[in-house]
């Protein structure tokens, strides 16, 4: 296989997974490796989608197959790393983080990273101290104001979480993350006028962000508004997708179910 024949089959292989058709993505990337098993890009193709589906450990040893080819891969190493914490290997997460950082120690977003590693450790002054090193570096970097103010949040700082938030929306108000970070911590605070108008911009930015959908169901439900509370979780099951979501979107459908209920008792 030539250079153009391996980048069409990579392409239609990435537009199958962007379109959520992950198995037949994935047989595309199996293929693919075989075929070239030399290629790190080969093995993070089908990490990627393996990820998609849900098979995260199997995803981590395909990166980790890919690194060994490509062992300074930065970009590589933050999804591995990505996908790690997730799966709560916080020590090898971090290592690779902080390999990212040896390469580039400029990159930011491998400093919030590793904050965001601190955090689930119950490292939180350590985590805010790593995200103003990121802000030191990257003023505007929203990544990191999100994280600052998500830890600050939880360590009692509601003022400075607010202005962390408010900021990074400020900076990117494209950012659909950044309202809907501000519209949580809104709703944490029974501010549901601020929380709704905040989620709401979230998803007109984009209409796919399902957390969202959730919180906006929540504040309906909280104020009796329950057709539209209804409408917002169906929005959220229409737009979940990730297996990982898998004991969400159950919970989901059984207070839908629960709640058309509630409306044929009135």
């Amino acid at each position: 296989m030539n250079n153009s024949e391996l980048n069409v089959t990579l392409q239609k292989g990435i537009e199958l997974l962007d379109r959520g058709e992950i198995q037949e993505a994935i047989t595309i990337f199996e293929n693919n490796l075989k075929n070239n098993p030399d290629l790190p890009e080969s093995w993070f193709y089908l990490g990627d989608a393996l990820a998609e589906e849900g098979k995260l450990s199997e995803a981590i040893d395909h990166y980790r197959k890919g690194l060994v080819l490509s062992p300074t891969d930065a970009d590589a190493l933050t999804t591995l790393g990505d996908m790690l914490l997730e799966a709560g290997n916080h020590q090898e997460s971090l290592r690779c983080y902080q390999n990212v950082l040896e390469i580039d120690p400029l990159d930011a977003d491998a400093l919030v990273s590793i904050g965001l590693v601190y955090n689930s450790q119950d490292r939180c002054d350590e985590a805010i101290i790593s995200f103003h090193r990121a802000l030191e570096l990257e003023p505007d970097n929203v990544f990191a104001l999100n994280a600052l103010g998500d830890s600050l949040y939880g360590q009692g700082d509601v003022d400075g979480a607010i202005e962390a938030f408010s900021k990074g929306v400020t900076i990117d108000p494209e950012d659909p993350a950044a309202h809907f970070n501000l519209g949580e911590l809104y709703y944490d605070l029974d501010e549901l006028e601020e929380a709704e108008d905040a989620c709401r911009e979230a998803v007109r930015l984009d209409p796919a962000f399902s957390m969202a959908y959730l919180t906006l169901g929540g504040l309906c439900m909280d104020q009796d508004r329950t057709a539209e509370a209804i409408t917002y979780f169906e929005k959220y099951l229409t737009c979940e997708k990730s297996p990982q979501a898998a004991d969400m979107i159950s919970e989901v459908k059984a207070v839908i179910e629960g709640l058309k209920e509630e409306i044929k008792g009135k």
